[in-house]
């Protein structure tokens, strides 16, 4: 991932002769190649929405990566996800550095075949030494990156080799009492209505009104978060998050986030309460408890996080994927580099990684001692 071409080519070669003939398979055909009890592929794959993609779909990589992690558990962050930006931006502005929000990115300016800053939807150019896009392979080729510039016909084509990650929506719920009158658990739930999740998930696709709902994730942050109740005294938050294909909202892509009328409002409430149903079913105390819930598209998503397809883990994790050698941090124009997800994985640790990686990149030697602190301790 950090090496020149002419190094990283045969370290590849190294690699894939050296690696378990498994490593990149489906993972459903590695687990069917150490049991056929379907059952028991299932609950070894239950967590398959962590990635997007039904077992028989997604690479062993992946899964192994996921599950692998959770043998030392899943950690919540006191205070909520937003205490990680309130950790990192004081480090970014004392090494000189600043964060905006709301602040639109037109382009990437190239200026004699080099990346040399970007230009802001209000026309105001930040030049930069480099430029390191954390946008995702798809905005940053196809939708920032200028029609001169050079590679971007190379890039073009990379872009046809990869997919886009599913899309969802997420139920927002807010009770009248604590977690803890509630019982709610620190746990997360995922709910199947069986154990063929690609047939489950094809049949809802193709007749959403006709199947049930393939995958249901549900979520207890307030139980999770030891800060809440000082917070939020005599509160508890929920969140459900269920596939929600791009296309269903396709016809309401142009309105304005928040005003998009009573059909697409109507559409949301549909599926609201086919989420709330899979909730009750699992906690019938909680039916009459619920004080406020609110739904949110691939629109949102769009909206908020500029994936425009509503891609909630940006590129699919499959077999294909990670044979793609140029998902790397060091891009074929000179000046510009790539960091997050696209670059390794999905999730907080894949783009944290895909940061240090991107960091190595550009500092070399300089960063190795930063990796070396990260994985050893």
């Amino acid at each position: 991932k950090v090496l020149p071409d002419l190094a990283a080519g045969p370290l590849r070669k190294l690699v894939d002769r050296t690696a378990p003939a498994f490593l990149n398979k489906p993972t459903r055909e590695v687990l069917e190649g150490l049991t056929n009890n379907q059952e028991l592929i299932a609950v070894l794959t239950g967590q398959w929405g962590d990635n997007g993609l039904p077992p028989a779909e997604s690479s062993f990589i992946i899964h192994a990566l996921i599950a692998r992690h959770y043998l030392y558990g899943g950690y919540y962050p006191i205070g909520g996800a937003s205490e990680m930006a309130k950790t990192i931006i004081p480090v970014i502005q004392q090494s000189g550095g600043e964060v905006f929000t709301y602040a639109d990115v037109k382009e990437i300016l190239i200026e004699k075949g080099k990346a040399v800053g970007v230009r802001m939807a209000d026309g105001e150019d930040v030049r930069a030494p480099l430029v390191i896009s954390n946008a995702g392979v798809f905005n940053t080729f196809d939708k920032l990156l200028p029609e001169t510039a050079p590679h971007r016909d190379y890039y073009q084509e990379k872009l046809t080799t990869v997919e886009r990650s599913m899309a969802s929506n997420c139920l927002y719920i807010g009770l009248e009492d604590t977690a803890e009158n509630l019982k709610l658990p620190k746990t997360n739930y995922w709910i199947y209505p069986g154990t063929n999740y690609e047939k489950q998930v094809s049949d809802f696709v193709a007749a959403p009104d006709e199947h049930d709902i393939p995958l249901t994730y549900i979520s207890f942050p307030s139980a999770k978060d030891p800060s809440f109740a000082e917070r939020y005294p005599g509160r508890a938050t929920i969140e459900i998050v269920a596939p929600g294909p791009y296309d269903w909202y396709e016809d309401w892509a142009d309105e304005t986030w928040g005003k998009r009328g009573d059909e697409y409002e109507a559409k949301k409430e549909a599926y609201a309460q086919r989420l709330l149903a899979k909730l009750y079913e699992k906690f019938p105390h909680l039916d009459g408890k619920v004080d406020y819930y609110e739904l949110s598209t691939p629109l949102s998503t769009d909206y908020f996080c500029r994936y425009s397809k509503g891609e909630i883990y940006g590129l699919n994790h499959s077999p294909s994927r990670f044979e793609q050698d140029w998902l790397k941090p060091k891009t074929r124009i000179p000046g510009l580099y790539l960091t997050g997800q696209d670059v390794m994985t999905c999730g907080v640790a894949g783009a944290m990684i895909g940061g240090l990686l991107a960091t190595v990149a550009v500092s070399g030697l300089k960063g190795l001692p930063l990796a070396k602190r990260m994985f050893v301790g």
